[in-house]
């Protein structure tokens, strides 16, 4: 009996404060894909065609760059160094975000970008050069448009 008395009241407890604030939903960005040869050449081609983004701030987004991976896990995989350009096309405000990473396998080498644009529609760009220590290979652009409340 007490330890249901003590249950009841602590969800009680927890009705009457609440669940606390709610965290940003991820949404998924579409772009056209990038293209990109691994530096190990018979390997996975850097390929990525989204983006993930989430807010939890007004004119602030944080960006993502899942999808790319590589087979030569036992060789550390590659550096790539991603540029992501951002252009908000209400403001006419721009920047520039660079993040590198460990591509190796499986679901390592997300870049992630903190994008602070202002509200509106942002136009975003991404490009990449990956690397190992023989060679770097850059990739083609890629981008999608992104709404920053």
């Amino acid at each position: 009996m007490a330890a249901s008395t003590f249950v009841a009241a602590g969800m009680l407890a927890g009705l009457a404060v609440g669940a606390g604030p709610a965290t940003a939903d991820t949404s998924e960005i579409p772009m056209n894909r990038c293209w990109g040869v691994s530096p190990y050449i018979l390997d996975q081609p850097y390929a990525p065609a989204r983006l993930f983004g989430w807010q939890q701030v007004p004119g602030r987004i944080e960006l993502s760059l899942p999808d790319v991976s590589s087979l030569w896990f036992f060789a550390g995989g590659y550096r790539s160094d991603v540029r992501l350009d951002w252009h908000n096309r209400n403001t006419g405000a721009r920047g520039t975000v660079l993040d590198s990473v460990n591509v190796g396998y499986p679901g390592s080498g997300v870049a992630r970008f903190d994008v602070d644009s202002g509200p509106g529609e942002v136009e975003v760009t991404v490009s990449a050069v990956n690397s190992i220590p023989l060679w770097s290979i850059p990739t083609t652009s890629c981008g999608g448009v992104v709404h920053v409340w």
